[in-house]
């Protein structure tokens, strides 16, 4: 988390109205399938709970019907009355049927209920994994045009969404489909001329359930981007929120999340109306097939081609295909929003990842610390090369100095040799090996960097130290402590090196955040040391600290070390001058400043003698 490129005037530029527009809803759809296919044992409890339990709830209407009749039929013979003992011997055994069938449909649909809430809890719980796990693999090319506040919008709201509708909505929708298809066989083999009505009845509701999901289709979208943007602002607000104050933009900046809030609040809100408004509409749609029912029902009773039992099942399997119907229109709603949401997660886990090692990687046994650049190109974009034809040579043990002005190509430069990005052209070698011949595991193990942004990570000063190196003993953390100079000020904490520290909470200052990255770094032991701008944020006399603790650290290493501070680098073996991502010069601090150089212009404009004020 450490490794931030500051040369963001080399990086392709963030449009933050641009944002991914789902494209394939179909394919989404048979991706989360294949994902639920990965659970098939609980697939199939599910399958099978649910086709017994809608079974069994739609045999009730059957049962129910041939009570009635029995009764009329009953009553038409012998007239009305009768005892308690006839009713029961009428109703008894259908009752008792009616009984066991409810009993086991809510018991097979517990089964069902509880399975899928675990299979949709285990599926996103994978998502969550992959997408985690995508993160690391991801190179820094993506996160340099991406927001990351939109990032943490794919990894947490639209996740989030997703799982709501698996557990919830995909469960109704499967019992409501399996309820339609059952009903409507037992209502073809009762009457199909009257099915046939009723269906085509219930077929308004189907088209007016397609065109207001194409319109929830838009406006989730709508409402998923809006609050990606509004993520990315706040994220942006709570990281720079002492730079919106050190210059007074606390209304400016109120303003535009105040803009962005509102625009986000009316996508939600359209978002919300159509989603839940749709209930409503389809529901009253769906009574027609009802109201149809009860009256071709009653002319067909009247000309005695249908009893009133078989009747009274019709109106119960409406009811039963028309609350499905209903349910079906609402998750197809909740479902285009779904997608939405899944297609992000999907375009991330999509992603191009940092390229593969070769299948033999090579292993470095023992580093000499050799570094050579053999006529390297490189751009952040193809069509704009920043580096052109770049070559060097350093020896083991040097200390190579690179400076030049803001967007030259300094920390390019190293961030090339971490692999960090790939070339475009030419090689990089460390002891004559070509680095794309190593393990990223191999070779950033024997490359270190200190940076300027001292990111630290939330937990204690000794888990910090260590973090690259997580088997270190305690005797070992401290040891790179005081070689770094820090052991005294960790000491003087409340708990140690087992206080519990974040990395911006403001517990400790800037010089020592930076000492702390320095330990983590000798703790590890690189041969290669990388320090971009480490002094570059702190006062003179922790920078004289710092420089105290990488003289120690750069002992018996290569060193590459980014500084704009000319003063602290004239020991360097040799100084790198860059512009415009090559070159330019290359020398001593001595022998650059003896010619008329670049160097030497930058040299005397830091310390040329301010005007006498007369």
């Amino acid at each position: 988390m450490e490794a931030k490129n500051t040369q963001k005037s080399e990086r392709p530029s963030i449009n933050p109205e641009m944002v991914d527009a789902p494209q394939n809803a179909k394919k989404t759809i048979k991706r989360l399938v294949a994902l639920l296919l990965e659970q098939k044992a609980a697939v199939v409890v599910i399958v099978l709970s649910t086709l017994l339990s809608i079974g069994l709830f739609a045999v009730t209407p059957l049962i129910l019907g041939w009570a009635i009749d029995a009764l009329i039929n009953t009553m038409r013979v012998n007239g009305p009355g009768g005892g308690f003992e006839e009713l029961a011997e009428i109703i008894g055994v259908p009752l008792m049927m009616l009984a066991a069938a409810y009993l086991l449909s809510a018991c097979f649909s517990f089964v069902q209920e509880y399975t899928m809430a675990s299979v949709g809890e285990k599926l996103v719980l994978s998502l969550r994994q992959k997408i985690s796990e995508k993160i690391t693999k991801l190179p820094l090319r993506y996160f340099d045009s991406h927001q990351t506040g939109d990032l943490l919008s794919r990894t947490t709201n639209d996740l989030d969404r997703v799982a709501e509708v698996l557990k919830t909505g995909l469960l109704q929708f499967i019992n409501g489909a399996v309820n339609i298809i059952i009903s409507i066989v037992v209502m073809l083999s009762l009457n199909a001329f009257l099915t046939v009505l009723i269906l085509l009845a219930m077929s308004i509701s189907v088209v007016a359930t397609k065109w207001i999901s194409a319109k929830n289709f838009k406006v989730a979208l709508n409402n998923q981007s809006a609050l990606g943007e509004l993520n990315s602002q706040i994220e942006e607000l709570f990281t720079g929120n002492l730079i919106v104050k050190t210059f007074n933009r606390q209304e400016a900046v109120t303003e535009t999340v105040k803009d962005i809030s509102q625009r986000q609040y009316e996508a939600n809100k359209k978002a919300q109306f159509v989603m839940f408004a749709i209930y409503p509409v389809i529901r009253f749609l769906t009574q027609l097939g009802f109201v149809m029912t009860a009256i071709v029902g009653g002319i067909l009773v009247v000309n005695n081609t249908m009893s009133i039992g078989v009747v009274q099942a019709f109106l119960q399997y409406v009811n039963q295909i028309s609350e499905p119907i209903t349910q079906a229109s609402y998750f197809l709603n909740s479902l285009q929003s779904a997608m939405a949401s899944a297609e992000r997660v999907f375009d991330v886990l999509d992603e191009e990842e940092e390229i593969n090692e070769l299948p033999a990687a090579r292993e470095l046994p023992k580093t000499q610390g050799a570094v050579t650049f053999e006529n390297v190109q490189f751009g952040y974009l193809p069509e704009k090369m920043l580096m052109k034809d770049v070559s060097l040579t350093v020896k083991p043990n040097e200390m190579v100095a690179i400076v030049g002005p803001t967007g030259a190509g300094k920390t390019t430069l190293v961030n090339l040799l971490m692999r960090f990005y790939e070339l475009n052209g030419g090689r990089i070698l460390i002891d004559d090996i070509d680095i794309r011949e190593l393990s990223k595991s191999q070779l950033r193990k024997i490359v270190g960097m200190v940076l300027q942004d001292t990111w630290l990570f939330n937990g204690t000063i000794a888990e910090n130290i260590a973090y690259g190196k997580m088997d270190a003993t305690r005797e070992e953390i401290v040891a790179a402590a005081a070689a770094s100079r820090c052991d005294h000020f960790i000491r003087t904490l409340p708990q140690g090196y087992d206080t519990v520290i974040a990395g911006e909470d403001g517990s400790l200052s800037q010089g020592e955040m930076q000492l702390l990255t320095i330990a983590r770094v000798m703790l590890v032991n690189p041969t290669l040391l990388i320090l971009d701008e480490a002094t570059s944020s702190v006062d003179t006399r922790t920078e004289l600290a710092i420089q105290n603790a990488m003289v120690q650290i750069m002992e018996g290493k290569t060193s590459f070390v980014i500084a704009h501070r000319l003063s602290t680098i004239k020991t360097a073996d040799m100084i790198l001058v860059m512009k415009d991502g090559d070159i330019i010069e290359k020398g001593t601090h001595a022998g650059l400043l003896a010619e008329e150089t670049f160097y030497r212009q930058m040299y005397e404009s830091q310390f040329a003698a301010a005007p006498e004020v007369g």
